[in-house]
């Protein structure tokens, strides 16, 4: 038998395909973060997008449960990505792929490693970019201080694929959408931990009613009907037999 030619695992194409299909959706970050600790001790992803003619930075996702990601992810784009170790090497004139790996305890102490790596608690980044003329997409899985000290082969494959669910993500509607904050990051994040049967709509109107938005204001912000918005509650108080949005509550306390 011929020996594997590929140097990293095969990503399962089902997990690929849900990437993909998420990508157009405001539910993509927090689909690929839950993706990722299926691998590794992933506890934050972030990505964006600059214009390396103008030096504007876009922001194109972030997801995670740490206290202060929007301040992070914020205060990177405007005033650290440029001086990351990780775009230390000097970009290609073509097309071009890369990934590394930044460890916390190899940047200098300084503001960016205090408020992006230690306050946090991040052991590292391991990082996937795509250079071409003019513009650079950068996506990075942040793992926390319980990580083991190399990252597990399959986020690197994972990495591979997400690079071109991302590519696709950026040219989407779902982008340009306000960043949601970190109480609603946190509890649909932990609905899909706590709650896997729950479809993504259903995850996302559960969270905005456990947040204490009504039925039209869900409608509004979601761009559909107060009566589908029923009917998405409904359905996910069935899956798990539960008269109302509080009564999820307990699952999320763990």
């Amino acid at each position: 038998m011929s020996r594997n030619p590929f140097p990293q695992p095969l990503f399962s194409p089902r997990q690929g395909q849900a990437l993909i299909e998420a990508a157009s959706t405001p539910q993509f970050a927090a689909t690929l973060l839950g993706t990722a600790r299926q691998f590794d001790c992933i506890d934050e992803v972030f990505a964006y997008q600059v214009d390396l003619e103008r030096g504007d930075v876009r922001m194109l996702l972030a997801s995670g449960e740490r206290k202060g990601i929007a301040e992070r992810t914020a205060a990177y784009a405007r005033r650290f990505h440029a001086k990351d170790p990780l775009l230390a090497s000097p970009l290609r004139d073509q097309a071009s792929g890369f990934s590394r790996r930044v460890r916390a305890a190899d940047i200098p102490r300084g503001e960016y490693r205090e408020l992006c790596f230690d306050q946090p608690g991040f052991l590292d980044k391991i990082s996937f970019g795509w250079h071409e003329p003019g513009k650079l997409m950068v996506l990075s899985f942040y793992r926390g201080l319980q990580a083991a000290p190399e990252a597990a082969p399959p986020l690197w494959s994972l990495g591979q694929v997400a690079m071109a669910a991302l590519s696709f993500h950026a040219r989407s509607p779902a982008v340009d959408e306000v960043l949601p904050d970190d109480a609603l990051q946190v509890l649909l994040l932990r609905l899909q931990r706590s709650y896997p049967q729950l479809t993504g709509r259903e995850r996302q109107i559960v969270a905005m009613s456990l947040l204490g938005d009504s039925a039209a204001e869900i409608a509004r912000a979601l761009s559909i009907q107060p009566a589908t918005v029923l009917t998405y509650r409904l359905r996910a108080y069935a899956r798990y037999r539960f008269n109302r949005a509080n009564d999820f509550l307990a699952g999320l306390l763990h």
